[in-house]
């Protein structure tokens, strides 16, 4: 019987961290509630509605763990389970790769969320990580802003017309260049990519505003990914 079973007999709803020298007679004495910490990097990060696509997770563990006892059959990522695998002994470094339509969660259009993966090792330990993930509604989502046109506007009005892009119309009415401005605020669609950079939670300015006086199109901010890790793509074009 290995941890993971015995832990399951007593009913504890996690794995455990055995206490060294306090293993006899295989019967485990000393139980805790602590999970293995793994870094964890998903790309593509922005997820789309309707869309089936693959997306993969890189797990770092640390040191002193070797990634060829993980037991790939109980590793999920927000209820997805894995399709493929490639593991990085030496690095500690395992890849998973799941599809988005195997999650078990609804993909409602948040800006600021993110995936949990979870797994054991064949010992019984479990690990876990999170990292943050964009799910947008379209391949052309829809930004705000306000309209100078027909209307006889300042030259605040007309500058924010021109350059600034907004998440939600909420945040345009927000934000209006100066008290009593009436301008109509209006709606366009952009690109996915661009909406993704423009919006990420990390860019300049976080999920709620765009100025494209800061540059256009918007550089890709820490920690978005937009295809998957570079060494994966290479892997996949050999597969």
């Amino acid at each position: 019987m290995n941890r993971r079973d015995f832990l399951k007999l007593l009913s504890l709803s996690s794995a455990s961290i055995l206490t060294p020298g306090f293993l006899t007679n295989n019967f485990l004495i000393e139980i805790s509630d602590d999970v293995i910490p793994v870094e964890i990097m998903i790309g593509p990060n922005v997820f789309r509605h309707g869309r089936n696509d693959e997306f993969s997770s890189t797990i770092v563990f640390p040191e002193g763990y070797n990634v060829t006892e993980v037991d790939i059959s109980s590793v999920e990522c927000e209820g997805a389970y894995v399709q493929d695998s490639i593991l990085f002994p030496d690095e500690r470094t395992i890849v998973f790769l799941f599809n988005s339509g195997h999650l078990k969660i609804d993909l409602i259009h948040t800006l600021s969320a993110s995936f949990t993966i979870t797994g054991y090792l064949h010992n019984g330990f479990e690990f876990k990580g999170s990292d943050a993930v964009m799910i947008i509604g379209e391949d052309q989502p829809i930004v705000y802003h306000i309209s100078s046109r027909k209307h006889k506007s300042c030259h605040a009005c007309k500058c924010h017309a021109l350059n600034r892009i907004y998440s939600s119309m909420q945040e345009v009415d927000n934000d209006r260049p100066h008290p009593g401005c009436n301008c109509r605020i209006v709606m366009e669609h952009i690109g996915w990519q661009d909406y993704a950079k423009a919006f990420w939670h990390k860019s300049r300015g976080g999920i709620f505003v765009y100025d494209k006086r800061w540059d256009w199109s918007p550089p890709t901010p820490e920690g978005l990914n937009l295809k998957y890790p570079l060494f994966l793509e290479k892997h996949l074009r050999r597969g």
